[in-house]
């Protein structure tokens, strides 16, 4: 009776936020689109002002007017009127006083360069955070740290989009990657917020946009934001309603936020090894780093599909991991370099037999090029030693000549989606294990019993960068999350 009421409690209360919310960012919005249209009105006006006004156009419109009388005069005389090729020629040669053909050059010239230019300011101006509401951020500065902002103004639910009170987010080895400057590039062609932190995220639906039919205000939902799509770490998030799911009722707010970033690694890391529930079962997989996030999901997945799960990890995620299903564990030693860490696994693999598969998650040193033939069964395909830790981008490293001409290349593309109707989202940049089917699908691996969060331990905001470090050190079994209190 005390969970009912207590869970009705935040109903209420996040129904009554949402509708202060809701009001305060219409009135925003409608008080910013009326400035924003009265200004270009103004300046359209000063514009055609100034052309109108222009020697060249003063003078072609007195010989029009002079040629327009002249005709009349001569019509009412009953005279042949004048030949509108006389204006026509009275204008070529006004022009070519007054115009060079340099000056044409360099106008056209200035017309496209000026046009590209607009195209890319404009938008770049569209994704442009608008005023709203206020919540707290954490904003992450140029010199790779991340401050807490109390009154950080967060936009409203625009068009396919629903606004979320985040509760809870989680922490990864993502974030650290994040902060060092992965993806950069790319989320600065995307205009992204100051926010970058944050994979995961729990929270209520506090506003619902034009176009939301499937999600209502007071929803409990669940999502993820890639690396190059900003970050969770925003009290009041706005994000395209297909990047969030309901989350499974029995999670509290924390718990949820723990999974669905390691969760759709995971699925993702599964799905390209090709390992289903009907043709798992039997298997000997070894999930290297299996105290990670992605690795205790992967644990759980594979052991519940009837593979036979072998977890290398420190000694003390070993009793964790065998309640998550693992059947052999293997000790990886805290501060162990790379060859020492693989050369236990070989030395395993000698003794019990090789995988059929291996997945090198989070935490674990990177496979060298000769463990595949010692780890692996003489039968395993080529891509069954897979790396699921995340890698450098390709547009991180591109020179500039080559950086302008993929910059021109993804605004085009923008450009020529939004000309087909497709709409001006970037839900073609992200895995589809990330967006709702993906969610969907966590989701009803939850509901089942065959996937649990894991969750390690729960921080406070301003100490988000324990969190972090946390996270990324080898005491860490699980995923640690972000509470907003």
């Amino acid at each position: 009776m005390d969970e009912f009421k207590l869970r009705a409690g935040e109903k209420i209360g996040a129904l009554h936020e949402a509708a202060v919310v809701a009001a305060n960012s219409s009135k925003n919005r409608f008080q910013d689109v009326f400035n924003h249209t009265a200004d270009a009105i103004r300046r359209i006006r000063e514009a055609f002002v100034e052309l109108w006004d222009h020697e060249l156009v003063t003078e072609g419109r007195a010989r029009a007017l002079a040629w327009a009388r002249e005709a009349a005069r001569r019509i009412q005389e009953g005279a042949p009127p004048l030949s509108p090729m006389i204006l026509y020629e009275e204008l070529v040669t006004l022009l070519k006083d007054h115009v060079w053909r340099r000056s044409m050059i360099i106008f056209i010239c200035g017309a496209a360069v000026g046009g590209s230019a607009g195209l890319v300011i404009g938008l770049r101006a569209s994704a442009r955070v608008p005023s709203g509401p206020h919540a707290r951020a954490l904003h992450t500065q140029t010199d790779q740290t991340v401050i807490l902002v109390e009154d950080a103004v967060s936009p409203g639910a625009g068009a396919g989009e629903v606004l979320v009170r985040v509760q809870a987010f989680s922490v990864s080895a993502a974030d650290r990657g994040v902060l060092r400057g992965r993806a950069s590039a790319l989320r600065a062609l995307l205009g992204a917020a100051p926010v970058t932190v944050g994979r995961g995220f729990a929270g209520v639906v506090l506003d619902v946009g034009q176009g939301v039919n499937d999600l209502e205000m007071g929803d409990e939902v669940w999502g993820c934001i890639s690396e190059w799509s900003g970050g969770a770490a925003n009290e009041l998030l706005a994000i395209r309603s297909t990047r969030v799911s309901k989350r499974p009722r029995h999670l509290a707010a924390d718990t949820a936020a723990a999974l669905p970033w390691v969760g759709c690694a995971a699925l993702a890391a599964l799905q390209r090894v090709q390992y289903r529930p009907d043709c798992s079962k039997g298997k000997r997989v070894c999930v290297v780093g299996a105290a990670s996030g992605e690795g205790c999901a992967l644990v759980q997945l594979l052991g519940a599909w009837g593979a036979r799960v072998t977890a290398a990890a420190p000694r003390k995620a070993h009793r964790v991991l065998r309640d998550l299903g693992a059947h052999e564990l293997v000790e990886l030693e805290s501060n162990a370099h790379t060859s020492p860490s693989w050369l236990s696994l070989e030395q395993y693999a000698s003794r019990r037999g090789p995988w059929d598969c291996a997945l090198c998650c989070s935490g674990a040193p990177p496979p060298p090029s000769p463990a595949a033939s010692a780890l692996l069964k003489a039968t395993a395909p080529r891509y069954a030693l897979l790396d699921i830790r995340p890698k450098p981008l390709l547009t991180d490293r591109l020179p500039t000549p080559f950086w302008v001409i993929f910059s021109a290349s993804f605004y085009t593309f923008r450009l020529l989606r939004w000309i087909a109707g497709c709409g001006t989202h970037t839900d073609w940049l992200e895995d589809k294990n990330q967006l709702r089917e993906g969610l969907d699908n966590l989701r009803l691996l939850v509901d089942s019993g065959q996937l649990s969060p894991v969750l390690d331990k729960v921080y406070l905001p301003q100490d988000f960068e324990s969190a972090l470090a946390h996270a990324c050190g080898d005491d860490a079994v699980g995923t640690s999350v972000v509470r907003f209190p």
